[in-house]
C-alpha cells in the first residue's frame, strides 16, 4: 500500500502540474470566471480518473506524457459535472471536497458559466493529444464527446433526477450509474489505451475493467454516504437519503451492497490478465477503491 500511495501522489502531482499549465491563469480577463474555474479544479480530490488514464497508457506500453492531455481533459469534464451537480436546481449541495461549492462562493449564475467554461476548455485540451497508428485525433475526441453527452454522463444525470422519490429497481439504478459514474471511468481508461496505441483486445479489456470498476466505485460511494461523516467525506453525508434518492444500500441493504462491490471489483480485476505485470498499478487502484473509507 505504501508503494501505491507513493505512485498515486506522484501521478497526482503530474496531473496537477499539467492542469496548472493547460488552464487559463487566474488573473486572465475576465478574472472572475478563470478564478472560479481554478477554484473548483484545485479544490482537492483524488484525481482518480486522470490517474486511471495514465495507468492504462502504462499498461499498454505507452508514455504518461502522451496521455496527459486526455488525462487532464477527463478531470476537467469530471469537475464541470460536479460544479453543475451541486447547483440548487440539481443535487443542491453546499460542500464539495471539503470546502464550499462553486455556487456558494461565486453565485449560481457564475457556477453555471464555470461548468460551461470547464467543459469547453476540456475539448481544447484533449485536442492536444497526439494521434497514434490505430487511433486518429477524431476518434479520440469522439470517444470523449460521446462520454460527456446525452447518452452517457448527462443522460445518467437525467435518469438520476427523474428517479428521485421513486422506488427504483436494481436494474434501473444500474442504468443510472452505468452512465453517470461508470462511463467516465471507462472512457478515462480507454483514452489512456488509445494514446498508447492499444490493440483492440487490450482496449476491450480496459472497457470491461472500467465498467465494473465504475459500478463498484458507485456502490462504495453509496455505502460511504450512510456510514461516514461529512468531515470524512468532504461532502454532505446522508444526502441521498435526505432527498429520497435510490442507492445500493436502500435497495440491496448494506451487507449485500458490500458483497456487490467486492463481486464487481473481482470481475474488473479478472479482465486485466491480458496485460500481465504491466497492470500492477491498475490492480492496486482497484483494491484501494474497494477498501477506501472516503
Amino acid at each position: 500500500m505504501s508503494d501505491l500511495k507513493a505512485y498515486l501522489k506522484s501521478q497526482q502531482l503530474l496531473v496537477d502540474q499539467a492542469l496548472g499549465k493547460f488552464l487559463p491563469r487566474a488573473n486572465a480577463a475576465p478574472k472572475t470566471i478563470h478564478e472560479a474555474m481554478r477554484y473548483s479544479i484545485f479544490a482537492g480530490g483524488k484525481r482518480l480518473r486522470p490517474i486511471l488514464t495514465l495507468s492504462a497508457a502504462e499498461a499498454c506500453g505507452g508514455e504518461p506524457e502522451a496521455a496527459l492531455p486526455s488525462a487532464c481533459a477527463v478531470e476537467i469534464m469530471h469537475t464541470y459535472s460536479l460544479v453543475h451537480d451541486d447547483l440548487p436546481a440539481m443535487d443542491d449541495d453546499d460542500l464539495r471536497r471539503g470546502r464550499p461549492t462553486s455556487h456558494k462562493v461565486y453565485g449560481e449564475g457564475m457556477a453555471v458559466l464555470t461548468g460551461d467554461a470547464l467543459l469547453t476548455e476540456a475539448f481544447t485540451i484533449i485536442a492536444e493529444t497526439e494521434p497514434t497508428a490505430r487511433y486518429s485525433l477524431k476518434e479520440i475526441i469522439q470517444e470523449f464527446s460521446i462520454c460527456g453527452g446525452s447518452k452517457k454522463l448527462i443522460g445518467g444525470q437525467v435518469l438520476d433526477l427523474e428517479g428521485e422519490g421513486k422506488d427504483l429497481t436494481k436494474a434501473q439504478l444500474i442504468k443510472i450509474h452505468e452512465n453517470k459514474t461508470a462511463a467516465l471511468l471507462t472512457t478515462s481508461l480507454r483514452l489512456g489505451g488509445m494514446t498508447a496505441n492499444a490493440t483492440p483486445k487490450k482496449l476491450e479489456a480496459l472497457t470491461t475493467f472500467g465498467y465494473n470498476l465504475g459500478l463498484a466505485f458507485q456502490v462504495i460511494d453509496d455505502i460511504l454516504d450512510v456510514t461516514q461523516s461529512t468531515e470524512k467525506l468532504g461532502k454532505t453525508a446522508g444526502k441521498d437519503e435526505s432527498v429520497n434518492k435510490a442507492t445500493y444500500p436502500s435497495i440491496l441493504g448494506l451487507e449485500k451492497s458490500k458483497k456487490e462491490a467486492a463481486r464487481l471489483t473481482t470481475k474488473a480485476l479478472d479482465s486485466l490478465s491480458i496485460f500481465g505485470k504491466k497492470a500492477t498499478h491498475l490492480e492496486a487502484i482497484a483494491h484501494y477503491l474497494l477498501d477506501r473509507d472516503y
